[in-house]
C-alpha cells in the first residue's frame, strides 16, 4: 500500500463532518524508506516528522490495536515496534517465510483487531503473521468472487484497512482499495482472499492510495482515503469519497502508508 491515509458491516460507518473531521485523532503517515509524519487529522497538516531510529526500509506501519503499539515491518520481513514520540524502532520478532514483493510493487500491512493477527499482502499473495512469534500463514491467494462483476479480472489490491479497529472488538470487516478499478473492495474471507467490488471512489485514479479506517472509544469507523495531496473520508457503503481536504506539510513527500493512533 502505498500513499494511505471499519462495525462490522459497512452501513454502520460513520463518517465526520467537515467542521471537526478527525476529532483530534493523530495519523502517522510513512513516506521514502522511513520517515514518520504526524498528522492532525482535524486540521489536515503535518504537525512534526521524524526518521525511523534501527531500520534500513519499512515496507508499512499500523497501529496494534489490542496493545496501542505503532508496529512496522521492514524490507528484511524483521516486525518492530516504533516509539512514536522518538522513532526508536524495537525488533519483536522475524517472519519466518518472506512475502513475494515485487520491485515498486505496494505492500499491504495492516491488523485484523479481532485475531490480532497482521494481514500482510503484496500482488495477490495473502498472509497472516503472528507478530509474537514470526510465524507466517500463508492464506488463499486474492480473487474477485465468481458472482462478482469483475470476475475472472485479476485484482490490483493496493490498500486495505479493517473496521472497529479499538482494542479487541468481537467483530471486525475488510475493505481494499483496487487501483485498477479505482474502487472499494469488500475482502469477504480475509483468509481465502475472496473480493467483491463495492463501488467506484469517485475521484481521478492515481498510482499511490493509502487507506485506514479509525475506531474511536465509543466504537465509531471513519474511512481515510489519500490520493494525490489530497486527504477524503470515504463511504463504506458505496465507496463514494465524501469529503475532502488539502493535505497540508507533506512538502512534496509521496506518503504512501498511514495509520490512526486511535488508542494513543
Amino acid at each position: 500500500m502505498q500513499i494511505l491515509m471499519t462495525t462490522a458491516f459497512a452501513a454502520t460507518a460513520t463518517i465526520a463532518a467537515a467542521d471537526h473531521h478527525g476529532g483530534g485523532m493523530t495519523a502517522i503517515a510513512l513516506s521514502g524508506d522511513k520517515t514518520l509524519h504526524k498528522i492532525d487529522a482535524k486540521t489536515a497538516e503535518v504537525k512534526a516528522s521524524m526518521e525511523v531510529e534501527g531500520v534500513g526500509k519499512l515496507l508499512g506501519i499500523d497501529l496494534r490495536p489490542a496493545t496501542g503499539q505503532l508496529i512496522g515491518v521492514t524490507d528484511a520481513f524483521e516486525i518492530v515496534e516504533i516509539d512514536p514520540e522518538s522513532g526508536k524502532a524495537t525488533v519483536i520478532s522475524q517472519m519466518d517465510k518472506e512475502l513475494p514483493v515485487e520491485e515498486g510493487a505496494a505492500v499491504i500491512v495492516d491488523f485484523n483487531p479481532k485475531a490480532d493477527k497482521l494481514r500482510f499482502m503484496s500482488g495477490v499473495t495473502n498472509h497472516r503473521v503472528d507478530i509474537e512469534s514470526g510465524a507466517v500463514t500463508v492464506d488463499g491467494s486474492l480473487a474477485f468472487e465468481g458472482k462478482d462483476m469483475h470476475a475472472g479480472e485479476t485484482p490490483d489490491i493496493v490498500a486495505a484497512a479493517y473496521t472497529n479497529s479499538f482494542g479487541m472488538p468481537e467483530a471486525t470487516a475488510m475493505y481494499d482499495i483496487d487501483r485498477t478499478i479505482v474502487a472499494l473492495i469488500r475482502q469477504t474471507s480475509p483468509n481465502d482472499g475472496t473480493l467483491a467490488a463495492i463501488g467506484k471512489l469517485g475521484v481521478d485514479g492515481t498510482e499511490v492510495y493509502a487507506f485506514d479506517v479509525a475506531t474511536d472509544s465509543e466504537g465509531a469507523n471513519t474511512a481515510w482515503l489519500v490520493s494525490g495531496n489530497m486527504l477524503h473520508t470515504l463511504s463504506l457503503e458505496t465507496g463514494q469519497v465524501a469529503e475532502s481536504w488539502e493535505l497540508k506539510g507533506a512538502d512534496g513527500a509521496t506518503v504512501r502508508d498511514i495509520t490512526f493512533m486511535t488508542a494513543m
